[in-house]
């Protein structure tokens, strides 16, 4: 008789755990976990655990990552049917207990106050009027480790049944289940909303944007259309600069909120990248309420926005693309947006607006084009670099070479730099012809002192961008010790729009090539209002008169009178002199007579390719001095 109710007993405990197990895998099926609903799931289990396991109190704790601490999440005590949450045991205080439940699957303790695992747990925990005298734990193992505990606590004396350790250790799976997948689901919506949420603004980003536009365009009716506006505040870097990322990154929130003002779920508006915003918006006919909204925000936007006690004033730019008209699809409308923007901006830095077209859209295929020419031609070897002669002004003997780069294309011939350097600049694919020359011209130079010419130089020109990089030094100090030849052969062009950039850099740029022996060479001096900015800050080697003075010099007094007075400023200042453009006698014998160091141009020789400039140099070479023009 005793036998079977045991049975029963046993069997209404499976019986408990099985029903238990189908609750929880229904709700994690249908996603009714979640953190609404954990509280009363946990005290539901708390509960029942106590009436299968015939114990008076059942708690449930998870670890922190460390397993340093043990948080509560729930408790519940038979005796006064209430459920609460403890304070957190620690490592510190708990060491004995915290090592043993976590190198055991279960902890079976007879007695709590004579068990060396949970004596600390007796002293300091369990209340004295209300002694538990046994304990069984079962550890909830997540798929990150052991995660935490299930704690059945028994104010009878209790020896534990394998059946017992069995049960619990059912039920600390089901926890487990139960845990892992709100885990999951709490990494599954962080990665969505790091995915989908710019993290600055808790506006959409750029994935979320192309996603809810796409949504918007397939809703749209026959007699609707959309406008993509794509908004950036002007000189927002300038602004950056001058105020710290920090304060900065305040006025981006600032604005991110007004424009939540105008825009509500209706349209599709996200932060994209930077002080970068683009808007989606369906309209009818006309468009009134679109027009509306578009001032308003506008207006709001255009109010100063303080920060640091201080207020600061912004000015916005957008570009503008219409759908179906100009784009059909998210991606299409963005970068026709942002290309009508960027288009404006070449014309006006502040408040630009722009509307694409199909002459736009025409000229941005173009422009691609051409920018994957430029990376075939300098793949296949279509770049050559020619060298035009310098000469003493004194004597005409040749001192060195400038290096001026040429694109021989395959279908257009000979393409000079004015046709292709500004789209390289504008694609930052400069960077790569620039180092092209350097190793070109580097390779020239190796040669020249295989053939006893230790002293020729050559000068090559290097863009802004690829001036101001910062492993520009590096890279030019690795390739001339490659090449075993001095830095001072090296000469460096740069013009004065250079100094423009960025003021601290560029001195500090210079500064470092100069440290290395490399000569710096103003290009084109005297045509920008910066130039005397170098010659204050910088240790410069040489200036470049334009050619626009030397074409005149003959017959201009105010041409001769200008390049007078380079020359003398660069006497004064110890920097030699360098005329461009000369073509003919007059101009060599006035420059000698004013004492100009150095001369070039196409009366003493034109750009020579390579295998002209090694006629030339074989020419030479069995003279005594090489003078130019040759007779």
């Amino acid at each position: 008789m005793q036998k079977n109710v045991e049975i029963i007993g046993t069997l209404r405990k499976i019986d408990a755990i099985r029903e238990q197990q189908e609750q929880i895998f229904t709700k994690a099926k249908y996603f009714a976990v979640n953190e609404k609903t954990i509280k009363e799931t946990l005290e539901t289990i708390c509960f029942e655990v106590s009436q299968i396991m015939n114990c008076e109190r059942v708690s449930i704790w998870l670890f922190n990552e460390e397993r340093t601490l043990l948080h509560s999440q729930n408790t519940y005590d038979d005796e006064t049917k209430q459920h609460s949450v403890e304070s957190d045991l620690s490592d510190e205080v708990f060491h004995s207990y915290f090592t043993a439940i976590q190198n055991q699957r279960t902890l079976s303790i007879v007695d709590i106050s004579k068990s060396e695992e949970t004596k600390e747990i007796f002293k300091k925990f369990f209340p004295v009027s209300s002694v538990y005298h046994s304990l069984l734990d079962a550890c909830i193992i997540l798929s990150s480790g052991i995660g935490g505990v299930l704690c059945c606590e028994s104010r009878k004396r209790r020896e534990w049944t394998s059946f017992d350790r069995m049960v619990v250790t059912s039920i600390a799976d089901m926890l487990s289940f139960l845990f892992d997948r709100l885990s999951r689901m709490d990494f599954e919506e962080n990665l969505h909303r790091l995915a989908f949420t710019d993290e600055l603004t808790e506006m959409d980003n750029y994935n979320a944007f192309l996603e809810q536009a796409s949504l918007a365009i397939s809703e749209i009716s026959e007699e609707q259309d959309g406008i993509f506006i794509y908004i950036n505040i002007d000189q927002f870097i300038e602004i950056h600069s001058a105020l710290g990322p920090e304060l900065a990154d305040e006025i981006i929130k600032v604005v991110a909120k007004r424009f939540r003002l105008y825009f509500d779920d209706y349209y599709s508006i996200s932060r994209i990248a930077f002080d970068h915003f683009v808007i989606f918006a369906p309209y009818d006919q006309g468009g009134v309420e679109l027009k509306n909204k578009m001032e308003k925000l506008m207006t709001k936007l255009r109010e100063p926005v303080h920060v640091a006690k201080q207020e600061v004033y912004l000015t916005f730019s957008y570009g503008i693309a219409y759908y179906p008209e100009d784009v059909r699809t998210p991606l299409e409308g963005v970068q026709a947006a942002r290309f009508a923007l960027e288009t404006s901006k070449g014309q006006s830095a502040r408040k630009s607006v722009g509307i694409y077209s199909a002459d736009m859209h025409r000229h941005l295929k173009q422009k691609m084009k051409s920018e994957m020419n430029l990376r075939k031609g300098l793949d296949m070897n279509e770049f050559k670099l020619f060298y035009q002669p310098q000469v003493l002004c004194d004597t005409g003997e040749i001192i060195g070479f400038e290096a001026l780069i040429r694109w021989q294309h395959p279908e257009h011939g000979l393409i000079y730099p004015a046709d292709f350097i500004d789209l390289a600049e504008s694609t930052g694919f400069i960077i790569s012809i620039g180092k092209w020359v350097i190793h070109q011209a580097i390779g020239q130079l190796k040669k020249f002192k295989e053939q006893g010419l230790h002293d020729l130089t050559i000068s090559i020109n290097l863009s802004p961008r690829h001036f101001l990089q910062q492993n520009l030094p590096v890279f030019l100090q690795e390739c001339i010790e490659e090449a075993q030849i001095e830095p001072k052969n090296l000469l460096l062009e740069i013009t004065e729009s250079v100094a423009l950039e960025r003021h601290e850099v560029v001195q500090q740029q210079i500064q470092t090539l100069s440290d290395l022996g490399f000569s710096i060479v103003i290009d084109d001096f005297g045509t920008g209002y910066s130039a005397f900015i170098y010659l204050q800050s910088f240790p410069i080697t040489q200036l470049k008169i334009d050619r626009m003075f030397i074409m005149n010099i003959v017959h201009d007094e105010k041409s001769r009178a200008i390049v007078n007075a380079i020359i003398q400023l660069g006497k004064t200042l110890s920097i030699r002199t360098v005329a461009e453009g000369i073509e003919t006698l007059e101009q060599w014998e006035i420059l000698k007579e004013k004492e100009c160091d150095e001369l070039q141009g196409f009366y003493f020789a034109k750009p020579l390719s390579e295998q002209a400039l090694n006629d030339l140099l074989t020419k030479l070479l069995g003279q005594s001095h090489m003078y130019l023009p040759l007779s």
